[in-house]
Formats: C-alpha cells, sequence, structure tokens
C-alpha cells in the first residue's frame, strides 16, 4: 500500500519499540521505525490522535531518568519524540500508554524526569485511553496482578543493581526475567482466547475495539474487536484509524508497507 501525500487521518497506534535498548541486549528495529516516521512526515501525512500504546521507552535494564539528563540522552529522546510530534495534526491528543518495560515504579508511574518531559510536549500519560469507539491498553494487566506486579519489581530492582556495576549481567538479567518473572505469553489459540477474554473483561470492553500491545503478537480477532499492534522489534507494525475503520499495517522494506488486516466497527 501507499500512503496518499497529505491524508488525515484519525489515529495512530504503536507499540513495543522499547527506545535506547542495545542491541547487545535484546534485537530492536529503531532504524526502521524512524524510517516509517520520516516517510510518513514527508509525505505530510496526519493524525488526529496518537496512542503509544505502551512499551515505548525501555527502562527496565538501565534508567531512562538517568539517561535523560545527558545531553546525549536527551539527544535520543528528541529524536524519537520529534518525529511523533510532526505527525499530530494539533486537533486531536498524545497518549503515552504506560507499559511494563516503561517503568519500574511500584506504583506504575513514569520515572519523574521522564513523566515531566512527556508533559511538556503535550503527551497525556495514561494506563488507558478510551473514546466511544475504542479503547487502548498496553496489555500486561491480563498477566499481572497488583501482586505479582509489585513482586517482579522488587527482583528486577536487585538484577537491575547488580547489572548496572557489572554490565555483563544484563543479557543474563533478561534471560532470568523471561523464565522466572514472566509470565508466558499466550501461544495456543486456547491461551490467546483466554488472555484477551481478561483483558476485555478487566476493561469493561463491551462493543468497543479492544487496542493492545504487550505479547508482541501482531493479530486482530474481529469477533472479539481485539487488535494488538505488534511490536518493532520483530514485527514492524502499527495500526491507522479512518473512521470506523481500523487497518494492521505492516512495514516490509523501506517506503514499502502491507496491510495485513482492516476490522471494521
Amino acid at each position: 500500500m501507499k500512503f496518499r501525500r497529505g491524508r488525515l487521518y484519525d489515529a495512530f497506534f504503536i507499540s513495543d519499540i522499547h527506545y535506547l535498548l542495545n542491541k547487545k541486549i535484546k534485537s530492536h528495529k529503531h532504524k526502521e521505525l524512524f524510517q516509517l516516521l520520516d516517510h510518513l512526515n514527508k509525505k505530510e501525512v496526519r493524525f488526529d490522535n496518537l496512542y503509544l500504546v505502551g512499551d515505548i521507552i525501555e527502562n527496565w535494564f538501565f534508567s531512562a531518568d538517568r539517561r535523560l539528563q545527558r545531553v546525549k540522552g536527551k539527544k535520543r529522546f528528541n529524536k524519537l519524540f520529534e518525529r511523533l510530534d510532526r505527525l499530530s495534526s494539533g486537533n486531536g491528543r498524545k497518549y503515552y500508554i504506560v507499559g511494563n518495560h516503561d517503568t519500574t515504579s511500584y506504583l506504575m508511574r513514569l520515572t519523574p524526569k521522564v513523566e515531566h518531559y512527556l508533559i511538556e510536549r503535550g503527551w497525556i500519560i495514561c494506563e488507558k485511553a478510551e473514546n466511544e469507539t475504542l479503547i487502548a491498553i498496553h496489555g500486561h494487566q491480563g498477566q499481572y496482578n497488583k501482586f505479582t506486579w509489585m513482586g517482579s519489581i522488587l527482583v528486577l530492582r536487585i538484577l537491575h543493581i547488580f547489572a548496572s556495576a557489572f554490565p555483563g549481567l544484563f543479557k543474563f538479567s533478561e534471560n532470568f526475567y523471561h523464565k522466572h518473572l514472566n509470565r508466558q505469553d499466550p501461544s495456543t489459540v486456547e491461551e490467546t482466547l483466554h488472555y484477551y477474554q481478561k483483558l476485555s473483561k478487566l476493561t469493561h470492553q463491551d462493543k468497543k475495539v479492544l487496542i493492545s500491545g504487550h505479547t508482541h503478537d501482531f493479530l486482530c480477532i474481529p469477533k472479539m474487536n481485539i487488535i494488538n499492534t505488534g511490536d518493532w522489534v520483530k514485527s514492524n507494525s502499527f495500526v491507522i484509524q479512518d473512521g470506523k475503520k481500523f487497518s494492521g499495517i505492516r512495514m516490509t522494506a523501506r517506503k514499502e508497507f502491507k496491510k495485513e488486516f482492516v476490522l471494521h466497527v
């Protein structure tokens, strides 16, 4: 598919960028993401509403707050958010939905400096964004409750202290997290349906479209009005809303895009 120059859409959804992450720790597609954002800007494509659906900034294996205080770190933040800000038409809102990798807070809050940085740029920070048509939430709420979250963060903070002193432990920390802390993402059809049924119940979805990230699975379940935006680790995917039509799009190469699914509400 191609983007028509000057096109205005209702909304843009993207998640699981894990920005700032070093490729030595975990793979990512940040270069491709910038290609997408630059292409949309060059085409003067704009969106009334922007939704960052969680895990945008990687804050688990190092302190994003501390990086933001440095000149190089501030430039890296600007490199991403200046591009995102340009896509806003200015007539709607910009939502930053907090995901599990965005924070190591027991209360699920962003770090003070990151929060201040985003608010200054006009982003609305929330756990859930909702209107008459849709609900956007990161999705880790389907795997964590209040107590399992606090326990995971406690262990993660301990690992973080050791990894800060011995960088080689970053990889160990990641593997330890996935093996012992992270509840397994749904893999079978039954597990997937159970996971999204739980999310639907938690969010009081009703007949609205439920949009999430977290599992990194780029998918659409039409019968449940559910969409997962995928990620920028393997999928190179995003979702666009045009009226009552939600299109899941994958970037296949530079300036090349494939529409994977369309959900009509």
